[in-house]
């Protein structure tokens, strides 16, 4: 987000006691406003960029939220609209994708370089339990301008995916994933395919590439090998996880155990980037460290960022770069 908005919210709502939620949607209400007066004057790399903050500003507003309300859908819908209205803007467009799986459909965005050709290697991107598709649009960039292409995706109990189609999270998510690699093994655009996750994210990944052989590369960003340890660092996220799942709070402890990458880390033989903050508050070192060891990739590597935050916060610019630096490299010998 802008770092202006950051500070406005940090002045209003932190120090200033307004609500969170309602001063973001404001933020982004005024942003969209006028990046579509810009457009009219025909300003298109200006409301391109007010339409990016809008999005931005009302993800981070409806984090204020736990509940699957009317508010919350409300905002969300804004963010779409603000996300699509940028999508158009840029150079080339990007493309909306739809894919589908069981009775519904996982929605994402299709990210090309430019001067892109057929059989360009692709990266399919996941989210975790909370930052969706949208937040993970500057990750995205960072591998399209090494020359890939990226669709970004929420997947079950993700994003548009959840919210507006009803596609709940499930224990079994590599399915959902299969479906995602086998609309881009169909596209004659794109040739290797590799996949990066961050926080639950990288959970979810790390299962897909364990059964999925077509997969060439795997990058986990700070992920968990049991994601029921953020229980530890925040209960509510029980209750979050049943969200996302679509069941009852008391179901999650029959779900809780199938999470888990036991049976799976063993399996994944692709080249494999564990990128992991050495003090994460949410998912450990010690579950990164598992997922490394047990690994039978022979092109492994544990990437340990110390005096950081979960997904490396305070030194997102080099490790995002890093990531992008050495998925490039493996897809483009793949």
């Amino acid at each position: 987000m802008d770092f202006l908005d950051y500070l406005e919210l940090q002045d209003r709502c932190v120090r200033g006691g307004e609500d969170w939620v309602h001063v973001s949607e404001e933020i982004g209400d005024r942003h969209h406003t006028y990046a579509q007066q810009e457009l009219a004057k025909g300003r298109r790399e200006t409301a391109r960029y007010f339409f990016f903050t809008a999005q931005a500003v009302y993800r981070v507003g409806q984090y204020g939220l736990v509940e699957v309300t009317e508010e919350r859908l409300r905002i969300y819908h804004k963010l779409d609209d603000s996300f699509h209205a940028f999508a158009e803007l840029c150079d080339p467009p990007l493309e909306k994708v739809e894919i589908p799986y069981k009775d519904y459909r996982m929605e994402g965005w299709l990210i090309r370089p430019k001067e892109a050709t057929d059989s360009t290697p692709v990266v399919l991107m996941l989210p975790g339990a909370t930052g969706f598709k949208e937040e993970f649009m500057l990750q995205a960039q960072n591998m399209v301008d090494r020359g890939l292409s990226v669709l970004l995706m929420d997947g079950p109990g993700q994003g548009t995916t959840l919210y507006f189609n009803k596609g709940y999270l499930e224990v079994d998510i590599e399915e959902a994933y299969a479906k995602m690699v086998d609309f881009l093994e169909r596209d004659e655009r794109f040739g290797a395919v590799g996949i990066i996750g961050g926080s639950t994210g990288g959970y979810y990944v790390a299962r897909a590439a364990a059964v999925d052989d077509r997969i060439k590369a795997c990058v986990w960003n700070s992920g968990s090998y049991y994601p029921q340890e953020i229980r530890d660092f925040a209960p509510v996220y029980e209750h979050k996880f049943a969200l996302l799942f679509g069941v009852r709070d008391e179901e999650m402890k029959d779900i809780w155990p199938r999470m888990t990458l036991k049976g799976y880390a063993e399996r994944i033989e692709c080249p494999l980037l564990i990128v992991h903050s050495e003090s994460d508050p949410i998912f450990s070192l010690k579950g990164a460290q598992r997922a490394y060891d047990e690994a039978k990739s022979p092109d492994k590597e544990l990437k340990i960022y110390p005096g950081t935050g979960h997904c490396q916060a305070g030194a997102e610019s080099e490790a995002f770069r890093y990531m992008a630096d050495w998925i490039t490299e493996r897809l483009n010998r793949a």
